[in-house]
């Protein structure tokens, strides 16, 4: 078994079984780049790899000795309660520059600039056609600091005077960006901000809506690697009743785009590779053709603990279920755990009622619908009309359709299961 939890991220390349390091490569190459864009998106769906890309990025320009950039991971979802995500960052920064280095009236105003305006939500002022005004700054602002005043944290307490323009704001936040490359005695800077999709909406939008608005400056890349899909539907929602399109919003901010897409289809190897690394190689899928190529289904960190759960039932005696049959009821417990726990019963007719709304058939000499014996129970259409999870049954098992007997092996595979914590 790997040193690692099967849970976690993988951390270094000897761990990268998915073959992600090409696309760091090409990545960390981009970085390092003189035309590398300001913002930079790192895009895939939940379970992907976006932090395990993240640090293969990282892996690579530690091994390379390249000291002309300098790269720093903010996981913003540790901070989504702090209530602006931005603040993380600075501190990070402070850290970075030098505390005893970096003057601290120049600091108290230099970041004071920064989080004041960017508390806003400036995009709606920004997308309107009258300026933005000082009164809408400071209003803010005195709210921040009377907040601040009753917050024994005192983040905000005693920093020096709100500024009045957007360009100061950029010109103050670009002092700290240079006392961070001399203190680090590098050119570039690299934040990679990881996890933006799992913070609350609000949050989420107005880090985005500050990446636009002021950090877009030389010498400092942004990275920010989430579910874009979850991200444009926050921005949407913002906007909802405007003309806002949240996916053009962030093509508008974010012109660069990396996808962490993921077909089997195309990466049998990788895929097989990935299950017999996470239970130790002594155990395989005797019919691989029983895998379902399903994007939706065949992500990297469901397909590792559905191989978790299935190095774990055999890791007992005597199993009584087929092999297969455990590892993709697992997977279809990781996929559609809402529809498995319909088939975790004692009752093998309920299991096999379930199983007929998928199987049945029409026979000319009955009218009745069946599967073998079995009368299709009554099913929430959310299933029965979902063409994913029929395709994955119908491919998972493909000799069901004539077997009704076959619903005994899914209701041993269940209850196998059942013994090791699945419902």
């Amino acid at each position: 078994m790997p040193e690692y939890s099967l849970h976690d991220p993988i951390r270094c390349e000897s761990q990268d079984t998915l073959e992600r390091r090409y696309l760091a490569k090409r990545i960390f190459a981009r970085l390092v780049n003189d035309a590398c864009p300001g913002v930079i998106g790192i895009y895939g769906g939940w379970g992907t790899g976006k932090t395990s890309l993240l640090n293969l990025i990282q892996e690579r320009w530690q091994n390379s000795g390249d000291k002309t950039i300098r790269i720093d991971y903010v996981d913003a979802w540790n901070y989504d309660t702090t209530g602006n995500l931005l603040i993380p960052v600075i501190v990070q920064l402070k850290q970075l520059s030098g505390d005893e280095k970096f003057l601290p009236q120049s600091w108290k105003t230099s970041i004071r600039r920064v989080l004041a305006v960017t508390t806003l939500s400036l995009a709606g002022l920004m997308l309107s056609k009258s300026p933005i005004q000082l009164g809408d700054i400071r209003a803010v602002w005195e709210d921040i600091e009377k907040r601040d005043k009753d917050d024994s944290s005192n983040i905000l307490l005693g920093w020096e005077t709100l500024t009045d323009t957007i360009r100061e704001t950029q010109v103050a936040f670009q002092e700290v960006v240079k006392a961070v490359l001399k203190e680090q005695q590098c050119d570039r800077l690299v934040l990679c901000i990881d996890n933006l999709d799992r913070c609350s909406p609000d949050h989420a939008v107005n880090v985005l809506e500050s990446v636009k608005n002021f950090f877009s400056i030389p010498c400092c890349v942004w990275v920010f690697a989430m579910d874009s899909e979850v991200v444009a539907s926050y921005i949407s929602h913002k906007y909802e009743g405007t003309k806002m399109d949240g996916n053009s919003y962030l093509d508008k901010i974010i012109p660069e785009q990396y996808h962490l897409s993921f077909y089997p289809e195309e990466n049998d190897r990788r895929v097989f590779g990935l299950i017999s690394d996470v239970v130790g190689g002594d155990l395989s899928l005797r019919d691989e053709k029983r895998l379902p190529q399903l994007p939706h289904v065949m992500v990297p960190r469901r397909l590792k603990k559905s191989a978790g759960k299935f190095a774990e039932y055999f890791d007992g005696s005597n199993p009584d279920a087929d092999s297969d049959t455990i590892f993709l009821m697992s997977l279809l417990y990781h996929a559609w755990p809402e529809f498995y726990e319909r088939l975790s019963s004692p009752s093998l007719r309920h299991v096999g009622e379930i199983l007929a709304n998928f199987f049945k058939t029409h026979q000319a000499e009955d009218p009745i619908w069946k599967w073998g014996d079995y009368v299709p129970s009554s099913l929430d259409p959310k299933f029965t009309e979902d063409p994913d999870l029929k395709y994955f049954l119908q491919v998972a098992f493909p000799n069901y359709r004539d077997c009704s007997d076959a619903a005994r092996e899914v209701h041993r595979a269940v209850n196998g299961l059942r013994q090791i914590g699945l419902p």
